[in-house]
């Protein structure tokens, strides 16, 4: 979870840069071509991303059987996101945000098509393959820090909650589908995935080019100094006090889930489940994303932040760890369902905030700096889910979520800062 601060129209601040649109408020978003093709390329680009990060170290470890082969690959992959969030947001700001995207698509493209054709070739090259990582990795954080940002360019302010969340289903869905049919194509044929992909992104080019809105930035001034920039979007950040404290729940959240999923998978194994119905399990928790997407365009427009995020985080305190205490499949992947449910209702409200608030030419900096954390988060819960597993146990390391989960909790409902917020007070901005 990433960026998910977020309230009704009500959250305006003094700062607040609802960017002019082009008088498009009546033309619905089936019919907004400029959205449609951005929405059809961005999610045609991630579905192929998708299929190639599980393939990556399925390659590596299929043909080479080292484990420490395969860790440094994930590792590649995954470094990225600590290392380049905070420039990527800074440099999206100054470019052209069309050129952005088109440009990480043919990069990939080569990156994708370059392991192809060493795996049909029947000669992988771990470093290779390694750096291929890094790159997707890499462009994968510019394309979203500019697509996040150009969405508003393309879609009217009084629309960006149903497209928001026409997003988030379209990430559930590929999160639902990615990872089985990589498994499958890289069972057909090693090299199946990687040319999968590498199609998925020209077509995804061929979409941008077609885009006719400009989706450049309008700056009123010339860029500072890239260090600069970054402080910038910090900056702006920290000032506002109710974006730190939804930063840093959420960012907690992020830790609690990634402990979370580490305990579900210990706990099947310790049962006696297979990777099969992990699978089935995982399958039933995209389920749940799916449809949270589909509702959270009806439950933003009726309920405030502070009701959705006291109720949200409520729903967690009991689902969470209430996890370690079933053994039925069926019953985990529901429970799975109902938390990533909800988890898909803070992404879109959140992704809503942040794109009515933020100014047009700090959208990159600030959700950057946003994801920095966020992403600090994840890791951060791989390792000490991995530590609290081993010396607690899955179900006092539940137990221990539950409280995290609980402390999140109480922040949310009784900070004064997020209530005042919540009621549109502009005193909480400070």
């Amino acid at each position: 979870m990433t960026d998910r601060m977020t309230d009704r129209v009500t959250l305006e601040t003094p700062e607040t840069d609802v960017t002019a649109q082009p008088d498009t408020a009546v033309v619905p978003l089936r019919r907004n071509m400029d959205f449609i093709r951005l929405w059809v390329g961005a999610g045609i680009s991630r579905f192929g991303t998708s299929v190639s990060v599980v393939a990556y170290p399925m390659l590596v470890l299929w043909q080479t059987g080292s484990a420490a082969a395969t860790g440094s690959v994930g590792f590649a992959g995954a470094l990225p996101n600590l290392l380049v969030q905070l420039p990527a947001g800074a440099l999206v700001d100054r470019w052209d945000r069309r050129r952005v995207l088109m440009w990480c698509d043919a990069l990939r493209l080569l990156a994708f098509t370059a392991v192809g054709v060493a795996a049909f070739a029947g000669r992988v090259w771990v470093p290779l393959v390694m750096a291929a990582a890094f790159i997707e990795g890499t462009l994968g954080i510019f394309y979203q820090r500019a697509e996040q940002a150009a969405v508003r360019r393309v879609v009217p302010d009084t629309q960006l909650p149903a497209a928001l969340a026409q997003n988030q289903a379209r990430g559930a869905a590929i999160g639902l589908l990615g990872q089985p049919l990589s498994g499958l194509l890289f069972t057909v044929v090693r090299w199946l995935p990687f040319a999968f992909t590498a199609v998925a992104n020209a077509v995804a080019l061929l979409c941008l080019v077609l885009i006719r809105r400009d989706l450049s930035v309008a700056r009123t001034e010339p860029p500072a100094r890239l260090h600069i920039e970054i402080k910038d979007g910090i900056a702006w950040l920290w000032r506002r006090p109710f974006l730190r404290i939804m930063t840093a729940v959420f960012a907690g959240s992020n830790l609690a889930f990634q402990v979370l999923g580490l305990t579900l998978m210990v706990l099947i194994k310790d049962n006696g489940g297979s990777p099969a119905v992990l699978g089935l399990v995982s399958a039933v928790a995209g389920i749940g994303a799916l449809l949270g997407a589909f509702a959270a365009s009806w439950w933003s427009a009726r309920f405030s932040l502070y009701t959705t995020a006291v109720l949200g985080h409520l729903v967690w305190l009991v689902l969470m760890p209430a996890l370690t205490l079933l053994t039925s499949p069926v019953a985990i992947g529901l429970v799975a369902g109902g938390i990533m449910f909800v988890a898909s209702l803070f992404n879109v409200t959140g992704n809503v905030y942040m794109a009515r608030t933020i100014p047009d030419d700090l959208q990159g900096r600030v959700t950057g700096t946003s994801a920095f954390l966020t992403s600090g988060a994840n890791a951060l819960g791989s390792l000490l889910g991995g530590y609290a597993l081993a010396g607690l146990g899955a179900v006092r390391t539940g137990a221990a979520v539950g409280a995290l989960v609980l402390l999140l909790t109480v922040t949310v409902a009784f900070s004064p800062t997020v209530r005042a917020e919540s009621r549109g007070a502009r005193g909480a901005e400070g």
